[in-house]
């Protein structure tokens, strides 16, 4: 089977999927490398294939970073060139290196001494209107990096390569990067909503960018996502060759048998494009260079360059004896990440966003349940056949979820709380260790760690905070909002105004003081003073119509009957749950015991609080209907895939995940 629909391809591979075998649960962290392991013991592993869903939301470095400039029009974004130091404009980019139909050289270097000496190469790529830029990795020791460049003929292939430096300290042979082929650019403009939103370019000039705009929202524009003045970076895109390897060298996955067709032999990986599209690794062979192949379409020649979204997962599928280990390197993205609710009848393979460990309550935030067209519509039971459906890969089988209509799938606003390190027996976690408490700041005071207030300011690195309602206890985490007053001097015996000039109290500017944020409570002097590590930068005001607010969480609105709440990380060795128990439409406070709940084990330090509706469902289950499964977990490697069916019908959307570095 070659090309299905999702809904076949997904019974099929129930039949298989027992023989898989997994690596121990991965926690990806910020950066560093991701594992996986697959492995095939079957007699005849191509009709027994083991698979698997991973992704590569990982990416390399920025080959451009820079801000938008103006819109050309619908497709097109525009950046200014940069100057030297003798002020001769430099433009970004160089012109249609970025073309969709640019297929990515492969250049292999080897050394003379301890230079490079030549440059071979072993597939000159195609489609280039201008001959592109070439980087030699640094060198093992020193500075004197190789420098290179490159011609290219009619056809626009690279037809030469110059060695202009060749470097020195090289005791290996250094990779050549060519800057060209598909590229995407991605929206870095901090705390902005839409932050982390790709773009495939399509074409470019010196200073424009032009971009496929198909995967934007339902009526969104693409002005309304990168906005004049706003950061962008672009990087090459993850392909099948640059994942998996452009050579035979370079390849964990087995190659299909020399000359073979239909990919015999190979181990395959399964794209989606509304269909299951598979595709091989083939060595040289009838006229053809090695590299990526459709296994049933030998006449889209090498597909190298097909791209793989970084929001995106696929499917490997091992049909070949022995363990295949897959490591993905790069850095996890800590910031927001936006995933794809695609239109009806659609279905959508994606990554876990964040490389660590996550929970199907916080993937699908509790606001983003209910029937209208850019919702995720729940179901009356596990037989709705118009309910939309998440699949996970968890261990053996695909397993099947639901959000049973009716339970709190009409919040309009999700709860959120905060805890500290667990003082129940074993660290589990007490009730007085969660918190979602708010109220109003009254006062800031310089101070010692303590809260005593006989300290000289200079001498203070610590504020007193007076608030409304019960203190938090100490190591919780509180946020401060709005806070304001005059601007103070390092003294903080004077006020500043606009020009920095010291002036009388009362007189300075009126400025948002730096304790807006998050800060751990290390001290609580009373119960309505709480002491931060952060040194006093204003004269207090209570007044102008602003309220100065504090907060360890807030209990949302729109809840229809008690959620559930779990604890993620602070070291624990086992996993608190609690009953998130819910009055007059909000989170009021959290229950650790009755069925399915407990204190968990092993808090060193502060947890995550995850609120979730409590209305996650597992389709063939025991009592599928009524067992809550929003703590069924989506591991570091693994990817999900979404099947819309809401006949509002659905519309392409995006929602946000809980940001679990958040």
């Amino acid at each position: 089977m070659n090309i299905a629909r999702f809904a076949n391809i997904v019974y099929a591979l129930s039949i298989f999927l027992p023989c898989i075998v997994f690596s121990a649960s991965n926690v990806a962290g910020l950066s560093g490398s991701i594992e996986k392991i697959i492995t095939n013991s079957a007699s005849n592993p191509a009709k027994a294939p083991v698979f698997t869903v991973v992704s590569a939301g990982v990416t390399g470095d920025a080959v451009f970073s820079g801000q938008v400039t103006r819109h050309v029009d619908s497709t097109k974004i525009n950046f200014e060139p940069s100057s030297d130091s003798s002020e001769t404009a430099i433009n970004p980019f160089v012109t249609g290196v970025f073309n969709s139909s640019v297929k990515t050289p492969i250049l292999t270097a080897s050394r003379s001494g301890a230079g490079v000496g030549t440059i071979n190469i072993t597939y000159a790529g195609s489609g280039f209107s201008s001959a592109p830029e070439i980087i030699i990795d640094y060198p093992t020791s020193g500075d004197d990096q190789a420098t290179a460049t490159a011609s290219i003929n009619g056809s626009g292939e690279i037809s030469g390569i110059s060695i202009t430096n060749a470097g020195s300290g090289y005791d290996a042979d250094p990779g050549v990067t060519v800057v060209g082929g598909p590229h995407f650019v991605k929206l870095t403009e901090s705390d902005d909503d839409d932050e982390g939103r790709v773009f495939l370019i399509t074409d470019n000039n010196a200073t424009r960018l032009t971009l496929d705009t198909s995967r934007l929202a339902y009526g969104e524009t693409l002005s309304d996502v990168l906005q004049t003045d706003y950061s962008v970076e672009v990087f090459a895109a993850p392909t099948l060759g640059s994942v998996f390897g452009q050579t035979a060298s370079e390849l964990d996955l087995s190659p299909a048998n020399a000359n073979a067709s239909g990919g015999a032999g190979a181990d395959f990986i399964y794209l989606y494009y509304g269909a299951y599209y598979s595709f091989c690794f083939m060595p040289s062979g009838s006229g053809r260079p090695a590299g990526w192949y459709s296994t049933s379409y030998l006449g889209w020649g090498l597909q190298n360059d097909v791209v793989l979204y970084p929001d995106e997962g696929f499917i490997v599928s091992k049909r070949t004896n022995g363990s295949l280990t897959l490591d993905f390197e790069g850095a996890a993205s800590t910031s927001d990440q936006k995933m794809q609710l695609p239109a009806k009848d659609g279905a959508f393979v994606m990554n876990n966003p964040y490389g660590t460990d996550m929970i199907l309550g916080e993937l699908i935030p509790s606001k983003v349940f209910g029937t209208s067209n850019i919702e995720f519509k729940p179901g009356s039971g596990d037989t709705d056949t118009g309910a939309d459906q998440i699949f996970f890969l968890d261990g053996a089988v695909w397993s099947q979820f639901y959000y049973k209509s009716g339970v709190n799938d009409g919040v309009s606003i999700t709860a959120t709380a905060t805890a500290r390190a667990g003082t129940a027996g074993g660290n589990g976690l007490a009730d007085a260790d969660v918190s979602l408490a708010s109220g109003i700041v009254s006062n800031l005071q310089s101070c010692t760690a303590t809260g005593n207030l006989s300290v000289d300011h200079n001498d203070s690195n610590h504020t007193l905070v007076t608030i409304s309602g019960t203190a938090p206890l100490v190591g919780f985490t509180i946020t401060f909002k709005d806070v304001f007053g005059n601007k103070i001097n390092d003294n903080g015996d004077k006020e500043l105004d606009v020009n920095g000039t010291e002036v009388s109290a009362g007189s300075g500017i009126k400025v948002f003081s730096g304790l807006i944020g998050d800060h751990k409570i290390i001290a609580r002097p009373s119960s309505s003073t709480v002491v931060v590590r952060k040194r006093r930068d204003v004269n207090f005001i209570n007044t102008g119509g602003t309220t100065r607010k504090w907060s360890t969480g807030q209990g949302g609105a729109g809840y229809n009957g008690n959620a559930k709440a779990y604890f993620l990380g602070g070291g624990n060795t086992t996993m608190a749950v609690a009953t998130a128990t819910v009055s007059s439409g909000s989170v009021v406070g959290f229950n650790f015991s009755g069925a399915g709940n407990t204190r968990g084990a092993g808090y060193q330090y502060a947890p995550q609080v995850i609120i979730s509706g409590g209305g996650w469902r597992k389709v063939g289950a025991a009592n599928p209907n009524n067992v809550i499964k929003d703590g069924e977990i989506l591991e570091a490697t693994e990817g999900i895939v979404i099947i819309r069916k809401n006949s509002a019908p659905g519309i392409l959307t995006y929602f946000k995940p809980k940001n679990p570095f958040n």
